[in-house]
């Protein structure tokens, strides 16, 4: 064992200067087995690592399905076994970026294993640390030049690796849980946006592309509203503020504006699920363009008679089309929610500023949507005697994990892994696009980081009148 720590370690060094603070004693933590193999494998925390039967052989396996040229992001280097397969499997034109936060794990494979050969390669780089912020700036420097690289991005877990991740990195943990979560979303609804995508193939080919509107709008200001909690504050006055801007809503947001005879100039959908459509029943002939994508719920892009623009979410893989086509239609890099891709759309268009209302992000006085939400009817039809409405959005608000995330005013608010992962998307958008002023309305939620907050209506008002 002491050899291979003192040849790992030193090479160990041009991946992270943190590895010096590591010492030559395995931990108590860490349970070595003896596998049928002849190989080891450990148990951390009473986790097992790696197979008891042959470590080497489920190695080769993790890397099956990864192709070559891919530029990979790998959660867990456990004791390494899945890496050089890995490392094979991308070839000379990918590259592999593994992070491993747990120290006693990152030991044992330093003791365990020569690991000379892995971190030698210069299409491999290891990120280990023990500040969060210094590990999460350095992963997010080599997912920038990930993303620059062509090939397919993997986002990949190693799962018993990611399972001991030290309590220390909370803020990490969570960004890597919403992209597991992210990952398992195709799997979950995958059968139904295969459906969806069949049947709206026709009308896909027919329609125009979102590409068409590109600058349409361009130094128009845009409205886009959600259907969280504060639009109940700027409803009563959007009629008036809505008049002299582009007005877009997500599908949730629809009947609401509908209700108080607002009519929006775009309609964005994407939820491959038939309960979307019910946010549709009541405009199917309406003025708003739909913005709509090719895997969207079927019902909705065949009954809607009002004009119809398709847009592709880049690298979607369900998608036939060629690039081509999908180059020529037009696309969205935003993953998330469809309030991220309406805000992408919206930017596309020209529009600039651009007004959040209703963006929430999270579960303010316990509560999901706006009170004027076809979503709280629902709700109000499964209470019982002994339930209130607030107590059924905390219900329903606890479904997923709770992140706590910091208000505008420096409070803190609960929010859940999925609205986590579309505040992300949001700020990602912010950010690519500095030249789009970006506002957040009376939002009662989370504060989003590259985006200003108003904190009245009558600041909309002013800024209204002046570009007026």
């Amino acid at each position: 064992m002491s050899s291979y720590f003192k040849k790992n370690i030193q090479l160990m060094k041009h991946h992270s200067s943190c590895v010096k603070d590591l010492p030559e004693e395995l931990p108590q933590s860490i349970k070595i087995l003896a596998t049928p193999s002849g190989d080891n494998t450990v148990r951390l925390n009473n986790i097992l690592i790696h197979s008891m039967y042959d470590p080497i052989k489920e190695g080769r396996a993790f890397a099956d399905k990864v192709e070559a040229g891919s530029q990979v992001c790998l959660y867990g280097f456990g004791l390494g076994y899945h890496i050089g397969p890995l490392l094979k499997k991308i070839g000379p034109g990918g590259f592999l970026l593994a992070i491993e936060l747990n120290p006693d794990l990152l030991l044992a494979a330093i003791m365990l294993r020569d690991l000379s050969k892995i971190l030698c390669s210069k299409r491999f780089h290891l990120v280990f640390g023990f500040n969060e912020g210094k590990v999460a700036a350095e992963v997010t420097k080599y997912m920038e030049r990930l993303q620059a690289c062509s090939g397919t991005l993997e986002v990949l877990f190693h799962l018993p690796s990611f399972k001991v991740i030290p309590s220390c990195f909370p803020r990490l943990s969570n960004s890597l849980e919403v992209l597991l979560m992210e990952r398992r979303f195709p799997a979950v609804l995958g059968s139904i946006e295969e459906k969806n995508y069949s049947l709206n193939k026709e009308i896909v080919r027919q329609s125009t592309g979102i590409k068409f509107l590109t600058s349409k709008h361009k130094g128009k200001p845009g409205i886009l509203v959600s259907a969280g909690p504060s639009l109940d504050d700027i409803l009563p006055y959007l009629k008036q503020v809505g008049k002299d801007a582009i007005v877009g809503c997500v599908d949730t947001a629809l009947p609401i504006l509908s209700h108080v005879d607002i009519s929006p100039q775009y309609v964005f959908s994407l939820d491959p699920q038939e309960d979307s459509f019910r946010y549709f029943q009541g405009d199917l002939e309406g003025p708003a363009k739909l913005i709509f994508t090719p895997t969207v719920n079927s019902k909705i892009v065949h009954c809607y008679q009002g004009e119809k623009f398709i847009v592709f979410k880049h690298g979607h893989s369900k998608y036939k089309e060629n690039d081509t086509v999908i180059n020529d239609k037009g696309s969205t890099h935003s993953g998330g929610s469809v309030s991220c891709l309406a805000l992408d759309a919206l930017v596309q268009f020209g529009c600039n500023p651009v007004f959040l209302i209703g963006q929430d992000l999270s579960f303010p006085n316990n509560r999901s949507y706006s009170s004027f939400s076809n979503n709280n009817e629902q709700m109000l039809d499964k209470l019982n005697n002994h339930n209130s409405l607030t107590e059924t959005h905390y219900a329903k608000s606890r479904e997923n994990k709770i992140i706590s995330v910091e208000t505008n005013d420096g409070r803190r608010v609960a929010t859940n892994q999925p609205m986590y992962s579309y505040l992300r998307a949001i700020e990602e958008i912010a950010a690519k696009n500095p030249d789009t002023k970006i506002y957040n309305l009376c939002s009662h939620g989370a504060q989003i980081d590259h985006v200003i907050s108003l904190g009245s209506v009558k600041e909309l008002l002013k800024f209204l009148v002046n570009k007026h």
